[in-house]
Parts: structure tokens; sequence; C-alpha cells
């Protein structure tokens, strides 16, 4: 009987422990995912530990944080030190980047307009009589159903002795901003916690990329507490990847 009381006691404490846990995660975690939260929080300590130690060595990581803002804000940055080639390798081969950017599956280079045609499930396009960019932009559903999108690129730089090959792989590595991906979920998540990341989301979901100096300049505005993990995850993400 000892044991069994004893049994449901550590069960409880266990379960206790794990409630607070959970409840300890912030809704912006919950939603991006702990595999993607894990790459973020070492983005996170790398930037702080390595980048801002090495640039501001004389601030304490607070005022450091506030010094990279200003910096950014005001266009100084020419004597920056470059991001760890550790997290840019990190960043570059994780899911978190494709919950931030979406990149072509495929990519063509079309003579003119009369060689193209619509897609059943894309909006009719505009004629043109010069080479364009075209690409496409594949989805997968929740129920495994696949979708796709098109995009049709500018001519300006297309010419007859154009080298195809090297503009299609840029295309094909050029990032678009991941309107469905988790990153932009997680903001919504938490678009009501101030005003700051109310009118950030905002911005967000209509702009996608957003200017780093006036991200910079409106979180020196709004006077966002940079002590907040939240917040220096913003940093890190929008001003640095």
């Amino acid at each position: 009987m000892k044991i069994l009381i004893s049994f449901i006691f550590l069960f409880l404490i266990i379960s206790c422990s794990d409630k607070k846990a959970e409840k300890g995660i912030s809704e912006f975690d919950k939603v991006l995912v702990i595999e993607n939260v894990a790459v973020l929080d070492f983005l996170v300590s790398d930037f702080e530990n390595d980048f801002l130690k090495r640039q501001y060595p004389n601030l304490d990581t607070e005022n450091a944080y506030r010094q990279f803002l200003i910096e950014l804000r005001d266009e100084k940055t020419e004597n920056w030190k470059s991001i760890s080639e550790k997290s840019r390798n990190k960043f570059k081969t994780s899911d978190l980047r494709l919950e931030m950017y979406e990149f072509p599956d495929s990519v063509w280079i079309i003579e003119n307009s009369d060689f193209d045609k619509i897609e059943s499930d894309s909006l009719e396009y505009i004629k043109h009589p010069v080479p364009y960019i075209k690409s496409r932009y594949k989805y997968t559903n929740p129920d495994g159903t696949i979708e796709y999108s098109y995009t049709r690129g500018n001519s300006s730089e297309l010419t007859p002795n154009s080298n195809f090959d090297s503009i299609i792989n840029l295309e094909l590595n050029r990032p678009n901003f991941n309107y469905a991906g988790k990153y932009l979920q997680a903001l919504s998540s938490i678009k009501d916690k101030c005003k700051f990341h109310k009118e950030f989301y905002e911005q967000k979901n209509r702009a996608g990329f957003l200017f780093p100096e006036s991200t910079a300049r409106v979180m020196l505005e709004y006077d966002v507490d940079l002590n907040d993990k939240l917040n220096k995850k913003i940093i890190v993400l929008e001003l640095i990847y």
C-alpha cells in the first residue's frame, strides 16, 4: 500500500512539473515547434556570445542589443563584424529557414508569352513579347495533397547572350517570404502581447519583407524590452537572417 501511495505521489509531482514546463513555453515557441525553437535558441545564443561580445566588448547584453539597433537604424554598419559561419550554416540547413522563406521548386525562361500557358490554379498573366522568368512554388497540404502557384518575373536582365543556367540557379535560391509558414503563424499568436507586436505582425502579414533599418527604428521607438526572449528572437531572425 505504501508503495502504491509513493507511486501516486511521484506521478503527481511529475505531472505538475510537466504542466509547469508547458506553461513556461511561450505561445510563439509552441507554434514554431520544438525543432525550430532549438535552432532559434542556438542562433540567439551565438549572436549574443559571439557577435555582440566581439562587436561591443564593453557593454552588457541588453545595452549591446540596444547599440546594435541604434547603429542599424542610423545605417552605421560599415565596421560590423560578421556573424559566425557556424550559425549561418545552421540556419541555412534548418527547417526554420523554410518556415520563414519559400523557394521555387522549378524555374523556366519563357521566350515570350505565346509559349506560356495559364495553369488551372493560377491567375491570368500580362502578355510579354520578350523573354521572362517563370517560377513554380510547391505546397503540401496537411492532407498530403499538392498545390502549386506561379510567378512571372522581370525580363530586364534577359538578353539573347544571357547565361540562362546561371539566371535559373539564382532564381531557385532567391527567397520569398513564406506567408503560409509557421514563423508568421507564431507572430500571429503573440500579436496581442503589446502594441509593438501587433504593429509588427500586421506589417509582416501585409508586406512580408521589411527593411531592417525600419524595424530597428520602430523597436527603439517602442522601447521594447531587450531582456525579453521573444524580442531577442525577433531581432535575430528579422535583422540577421
